[in-house]
C-alpha cells in the first residue's frame, strides 16, 4: 500500500487544528512562509494541502488577504444517493429531526398535476427541520397521496426516515428522484425556522420521487441553509476530447441558463 502523500499529513495536522479550535473559525492562518517553517514542508506541498482543505470547505483564500477557517459546512453530492443524515455524520456533527407539521390537506391544481392527482384530493404534508448538534440545517418538506398511504400522518417522523417508513410499511421503494437545484431567498417562515437573519439565501432542492412501476411517490422540497451547505460534483473528462470536441461528438449542443434551476436525475 502506498505511503499517504506528503501534503494529504500536513491537511490532515492543519484539520486537527482547526477541529481543536487553535484556529478558530473565521481566524486568519498564518502567512504560507511561516506555515512551511512549522510543518518543515516546501510552498509547493503547502499549498497542495492548503487546496485539499479549501475543497473540503474548512478554508477559504482571498487574494491580498489570506486564508481564513471557515464555518464547516455539510457537503451533499449532486449525483448518486444521498442522506442528509451521513454528510452531518461524516462532518461530525450529530444529527437530530425534529417535526414541525404533519396533516392531511387538500391538493391544489399545482400539486394535483405533481402528484397525479386530482385537486382537492387529499395530500399527507409533512415538514420536519433537520439539526446538526442542536442548529437548524436544514428544512425538509413532502407531500404525498394520502390514498396511497393511509394513516401516514400518525407516523413519529423524528425517530424514523420517510422513505424507511414507505418501504417496510407501505411496501413501495423509491426507484428514481427527478431534482432541480437553485438559489432562493428564504421566507420570513422559514428564517424563523432556521435561526437565520430575513433575508437568507438558501439551496432549494425540489425532488418529485418513483417507484419502479413509474407511480409518483412524493413531492419534496429541501432547503439547506447557503451558510452550512454546498453540493459537490465530479466530472469525468474523456481523454482527447475538450468540451466542444464532447458537444461535437455527441451530435447535440446542450446549453444550460444562468437563470434555470439545474436539473438532475437520480436512481436508486
Amino acid at each position: 500500500m502506498p505511503d499517504e502523500p506528503l501534503y494529504s499529513l500536513v491537511a490532515s495536522k492543519m484539520e486537527q487544528l482547526i477541529a481543536t479550535e487553535r484556529w478558530a473559525e473565521g481566524e486568519r492562518l498564518p502567512p504560507e512562509r511561516q506555515l512551511c517553517g512549522d510543518f518543515g514542508v516546501s510552498r509547493a506541498t503547502l499549498r497542495q494541502a492548503l487546496g485539499e482543505l479549501e475543497e473540503r470547505g474548512l478554508i477559504t483564500r482571498h487574494q491580498g488577504r489570506g486564508t481564513f477557517v471557515t464555518t464547516p459546512r455539510v457537503q451533499l453530492p449532486i449525483v448518486g444517493v444521498f442522506s442528509i443524515r451521513d454528510a452531518m455524520e461524516a462532518h461530525g456533527m450529530e444529527m437530530a429531526t425534529r417535526v414541525v407539521t404533519v396533516e392531511v390537506i387538500e391538493a391544489s391544481r399545482q400539486l394535483a398535476a405533481d402528484l397525479a392527482c386530482l385537486p382537492g384530493d387529499a395530500l399527507v404534508f409533512i415538514e420536519r427541520l433537520r439539526l446538526g448538534d442542536g442548529e437548524p440545517m436544514v428544512l425538509d418538506t413532502a407531500h404525498l397521496r394520502a390514498e396511497l398511504f393511509p394513516g401516514l400522518e400518525l407516523v413519529d417522523f423524528e425517530h424514523r426516515s420517510l422513505y424507511e417508513v414507505l418501504k417496510q410499511d407501505y411496501g413501495r421503494t423509491v426507484a428514481e428522484a427527478r431534482e432541480t437545484l437553485e438559489p432562493v431567498i428564504l421566507t420570513p417562515r422559514e428564517c424563523e425556522l432556521l435561526e437565520v437573519p430575513q433575508h437568507t439565501t438558501a439551496l432549494l432542492t425540489r425532488r418529485l420521487t418513483t417507484d419502479a412501476n413509474g407511480v409518483v411517490v412524493a413531492l419534496g422540497h429541501v432547503l439547506l441553509r447557503g451558510d452550512r451547505s454546498r453540493y459537490i460534483y465530479k466530472r469525468t473528462v474523456e481523454t482527447g476530447l475538450n468540451d466542444n470536441a464532447r458537444t461535437a461528438a455527441e451530435g447535440t449542443p446542450r446549453r444550460h441558463s444562468p437563470r434555470s434551476p439545474l436539473l438532475t436525475t437520480r436512481r436508486f
